[in-house]
């Protein structure tokens, strides 16, 4: 696929300088009246309303003055700078501080092996956050908690977030509210955390869409996910789709992402990567959320150890670690990351012992969470009682009750949570 076409530079002022002047309410108006659902808007993040506001405006202006008769007219401009391609070496990077005994396990490495030489290098080492997506009350995304929900983490030592995927309910939200949502966290990331944008729907052209948005914003990398109501029938659907999401964002490193429990897509990532080597430029590893270790296993030593396989199944996490695991990405990380933190560091130190009880800890608190139901709920439920409210689940998920919630606090206080985790 040939590049899209871009405008050239221009002197005259940018869209979206017309509404600098507006008050964060009447922004708010405005992009009711275009059809959008904005949530609290205030300083912190009124310029990134302003930017949607400004494609909105633009994108009516465009379809106005489109002329009638058959012309090829690009209408995919954006405001932001692309940032240049990304080859086989790491940037440097300003990591947020940390305890030193976590750095040998969460720093990124200064040189690629020699096996990456041939894909978009990039590693997202130690634990990576399923992040929750914030919601007001009434049911609209919530910037405004993002700030504050990068400093804990990065107070708990989980310096890598994966954005809008299961545990972020990406799947229940617009394609202009990801794109808001992968916006607010690369700007409060600011190079302490690395962010990985889940840009799959069920429509290729949106996934292709927000592909190249998180490329444009200087998104570190990009997770995807398959259609799961049309699923692909064979790995080579599978892979012919993922070709056009690297032709679409052609230097952002991307992670397959294979939860087969929730899409229904069952392939062995060993036999898709076999397809995908010499078909995915950009392909960085996969996102592995499955309990299946023994194809995780072959999928970590697969081309020499060319692809970052990243673990999805936290209470297994010692059992990936001993296959060669370099980095997870859980839900549990959000309210737990202190704990495998530790669990970490004892395992990299041959301490076993230790690495299994954090590991029991983490499969004790994971059966009292799968107790109560829809993970989103859950999860919120209990970041809410660790001191982070990041709102409710957005429908059809629903709430605890207010009984329930008091249930799963006794549950978690009598595992020893709230002392260890």
């Amino acid at each position: 696929m040939p590049p899209r076409k871009r405008k050239a530079p221009s002197a005259e002022p940018k869209i979206e300088d017309e509404f600098q002047a507006l008050s964060c309410e009447d922004i708010r108006k405005e992009l009711q009246s275009l059809g959008e659902h904005p949530g609290p808007i205030d300083a912190s993040n009124k310029a990134i309303y302003i930017r949607l506001l400004a494609r909105k405006k633009q994108k009516t202006v465009d379809t106005d003055e489109q002329p009638r008769d058959n012309v090829d007219i690009d209408l995919h401009t954006s405001s932001f700078q692309r940032p240049p391609l990304r080859h086989s070496v790491v940037p440097e990077v300003k990591r947020a501080s940390m305890p030193s005994k976590l750095k040998p396990m969460l720093a990124v490495p200064s040189t690629p092996p020699s096996s990456a030489k041939t894909v978009l290098y990039f590693e997202a080492r130690g634990l990576t956050a399923a992040a929750f997506t914030p919601f007001t009350e009434s049911g609209e995304i919530n910037l405004l908690v993002i700030r504050q929900y990068a400093d804990y983490l990065c107070q708990r030592g989980v310096l890598n977030v994966f954005v809008s995927g299961t545990t972020g309910e990406g799947l229940t939200l617009t394609v202009s509210e990801r794109k808001l949502l992968a916006e607010e966290w690369v700007k409060v990331a600011a190079g302490r955390i690395t962010v990985i944008v889940q840009v799959g729907c069920e429509s290729l052209k949106d996934t292709c869409t927000l592909a190249e948005h998180a490329q444009e914003i200087g998104a570190n990398a990009i997770g995807v996910l398959p259609s799961s109501y049309h699923k692909p029938p064979s790995i080579v659907h599978l892979v012919t789709c993922l070709e056009k999401v690297c032709e679409a964002a052609p230097s952002i490193p991307l992670y397959y992402y294979h939860i087969p429990a929730r899409t229904g897509v069952t392939f062995l990532m060993e036999d898709f990567l076999d397809v995908a080597m010499d078909r995915l430029p950009t392909l960085r590893g996969l996102k592995y959320s499955s309990p299946v270790l023994s194809d995780y296993g072959r999928c970590v030593v697969h081309s020499g150890g060319r692809y970052q396989i990243l673990y999805g199944c936290d209470e297994q996490l010692i059992g990936a670690l001993a296959l060669g695991c370099t980095g997870a990405i859980g839900s549990t990380y959000n309210f737990a990351g202190k704990l495998y933190n530790r669990l970490l560091v004892a395992f990299q130190k041959g301490d076993l012992e230790t690495a299994k009880l954090e590991q029991r800890r983490s499969q004790a608190m994971v059966k009292v969470h799968n107790k109560y139901g829809e993970p989103s709920s859950v999860g919120k439920a209990i970041m809410k009682l660790v001191g982070l409210d990041v709102g409710p689940p957005r429908l059809p998920a629903l709430p605890l009750s207010m009984e329930n919630v008091k249930s799963l606090e006794k549950d978690l206080r009598d595992i020893g949570f709230f002392d260890w985790a």
